[in-house]
């Protein structure tokens, strides 16, 4: 029944006929397809963005494992340049080959070879002649790569590397080899040819995917000429360790545009000619660049589903419109819910790894001046598992002391747009405690009307405590054993080795502040015949007595005391004249005759005496330093040569 009166064609010639309604089905129709478009493509986006996070996240922590694994063999041959009594024991041995040396050596270099993990350890002379390994004495020579890198590194005095390669002479593996100078003082003796079998240590880090994938895969490449160089197997071609090689005319291979500059996620056609998503991430202190990738078909498998998931619709829209919202809300949400199950699962993957390793990631938004943290990275800074981190409250959580330079370090990266890593001090408000932490970061840029600017950076944290503690024991543990070096085992004073290098010190402040410089030689008078009487144990417990007698007569802090050889002793006196050393003199020769040890075949005094000979210098700046040091110590053996010929017992000043 209709509302209104009926309309005839005469009156209304324009009112609504079939074609009308047909035309309003098809606009209901193409408004339907126009919206689901827009739901497919944005769906689309956020998978595709999901998946670039994920394989940029995986590239950059197997990018920092590599640089890590690096840094600690540079630093392992670092070591060994610094060791001092290593490098003692070699040249004793080249100047007089001794088992006993020898077997100290070979010990040395075992203990590296097996708590190190390093396949095979020499040791090499300065012309690349092997010598000794932990088994004992070998022959041969260094192939020609490493004796070019020994050359290098004996020159420059720091350790030479050479990147991964096959010598079917050396050895029936791939491998990489660091050459660690030995130095005696200034002189070059030799060096340690460490070996690292890159099957065993290097490449494990590249199979660390953390999902279940039939494509993805990391590679490590390399520029060789005109081409790219494969250092490391592929999933599809374990032989192409060091043997596949791909022109820079391949422009679409990942490898390629890696080492033409490409950064970040990208798409291209790998080796076997697949299209696949891949991210290029250089790895920090090599010439090694790391091109992580998933082919196309895999990382965006649910595309298809996606788009015969709202087809579907499509067509049930035809048959009801109701049935196919139903239909398509029901398959949108499980199908959201297992994207969000795999994400979730991938991202709990990512937490144990980063707890593994005590690390975390943040993004810092520049305007907002706000972090966004992980709950790892919460965690190293002592705050709760969530929630963001404003730049104030960082900035309070540095600790004084570094505040300033990593404020600094922060700043200049930020305005010269380079890449960040520092290393800083935290002090935790939550629970008090210092901890040292690494900092890796990248920005992002927003691109503006007329500049570009700095919008975000991204990057990584982690607690470096415990490796901070170590390599600061270890500081230690070489500081003490290198005081050991320069102090004389009986007496407890310093040794010639230690005497000679203060004496080069003062005489070069000497000269520049134009004071005196005074020198001491002291003999235990008729030290022979007392030992000859009364044994070397009583004559080690004389000087004993002797050297405890001349230190507490030397007071001044800049002052030293030192054996020179058998019973000669030496007492070096910056800043001091002929007069005021002549007083030292006596002072000491009184003190050991204080101690009134006897000496019956003393045919001068019934108990231990000493002569003394005092010689003066004051250093010009035209004064060649080694001559004007041997001219010091021989007017002080004049004087005490003129002491002892005077009766001994006394002391005598050079004139």
């Amino acid at each position: 029944m209709s509302l209104h009166p009926p309309f005839t064609e005469t009156a209304h010639p324009h009112r609504i006929g079939p074609w009308a309604l047909a035309l309003t089905g098809l606009l209901a129709l193409a408004l339907a397809l126009w919206g689901l478009a827009l739901v497919y493509q944005d769906r689309m986006e956020r998978h595709r963005h999901q998946a670039e996070l994920g394989l940029q996240a995986i590239s950059h922590l197997q990018a920092q494992s590599l640089a890590d694994w690096r840094a600690q063999r540079l630093t392992d041959a670092m070591a060994l340049s610094d060791d001092t009594l290593l490098a003692q024991a070699v040249a004793q041995w080249l100047r007089a080959p001794s088992q006993d040396v020898e077997r100290m050596v070979e010990e040395r270099l075992r203990i590296l070879q097996e708590h190190e993990n390093y396949t095979a350890v020499h040791l090499v002379d300065a012309r690349g002649q092997l010598l000794l390994t932990p088994g004992g004495s070998t022959f041969g020579r260094l192939p020609e790569p490493e004796q070019q890198a020994l050359q290098a590194a004996l020159a420059q005095a720091m350790p030479g590397i050479v990147e991964p390669h096959r010598d079917a002479g050396a050895f029936a593996f791939p491998f990489l080899s660091l050459l660690a100078p030995v130095f005696d003082g200034a002189q070059p003796v030799g060096a340690v040819w460490l070996v690292v079998d890159v099957r065993t240590t290097l490449y494990p880090l590249l199979e660390r995917w953390p999902t279940a994938s039939a494509t993805a895969e990391s590679a490590i490449v390399t520029p060789e000429g005109d081409g790219v160089l494969f250092l490391s197997p592929l999933r599809h071609r374990e032989d192409a360790a060091l043997n596949l090689r791909l022109p820079l005319s391949r422009t679409d291979e990942p490898a390629v545009q890696a080492l033409m500059g490409m950064r970040g996620v990208f798409y291209g056609r790998d080796y076997r000619g697949e299209p696949v998503m891949a991210m290029a991430s250089p790895v920090t202190g090599t010439p090694w660049t790391m091109v992580s990738k998933i082919d196309v078909s895999e990382a965006f498998a649910t595309e298809w589903n996606e788009l015969l998931a709202l087809g579907l619709p499509v067509v049930l829209v035809l048959l009801g419109t109701g049935c196919v919202l139903v239909y398509w809300q029901r398959r949108a949400w499980r199908r959201e819910r297992a994207l969000k199950t795999q994400l979730q699962r991938n991202l709990r993957w990512l937490e144990g790894a980063q707890k593994a390793a005590a690390l975390g990631y943040f993004a810092y938004d520049v305007a907002g001046e706000l972090f966004s943290m992980s709950p790892m990275a919460n965690a190293i800074f002592g705050l709760p598992p969530a929630g963001p981190m404003a730049l104030r409250q960082w900035i309070g959580l540095i600790h004084p002391e570094d505040r300033d330079a990593t404020l600094a370090v922060h700043a200049r990266a930020m305005s010269e747009h380079l890449p960040l890593r520092t290393q800083y001090r935290l002090h935790r408000a939550s629970d008090g405690q210092e901890r040292w932490v690494e900092v890796w970061g990248e920005y992002e840029y927003a691109v503006d009307a007329d500049e570009n600017r700095v919008a975000r950076m991204i990057g990584t944290v982690q607690d470096i405590t415990e490796r901070k503690t170590a390599e600061q024991a270890l500081a230690q543990v070489r500081t003490a054993l290198e005081e050991r070096v320069r102090l004389d085992p009986l007496t407890q004073v310093a040794n010639r080795l230690a005497l000679d290098e203060h004496m080069d010190t003062e005489w070069h402040r000497a000269q520049r502040s134009h004071t005196p410089l005074s020198l001491l030689m002291i003999d235990v008078d008729h030290f022979k015949a007392y030992n000859d009487h009364y044994g070397h144990v009583a004559g080690d417990h004389c000087l004993q007595q002797v050297a405890r007698a001349i230190s507490a007569s030397v007071t001044r802090a800049g002052d030293l005391v030192a054996r020179y050889g058998g019973e000669e002793f030496a007492v070096l006196l910056p800043d001091t004249d002929a007069a005021h050393a002549r007083l030292i003199a006596q002072k000491i020769r009184d003190a050991v005759t204080a101690q009134a040890i006897a000496h019956d075949r003393s045919p001068a005094q019934p108990h231990v005496t000493v002569s003394i000979g005092v010689a003066c210098a004051r250093p010009a700046a035209q004064d060649a330093p080694e001559a004007g040091v041997q001219s010091l110590f021989e007017q002080a053996d004049a004087a005490l040569y003129m002491a002892k010929q005077s009766g001994r017992d006394r002391v005598e000043l050079q004139a």
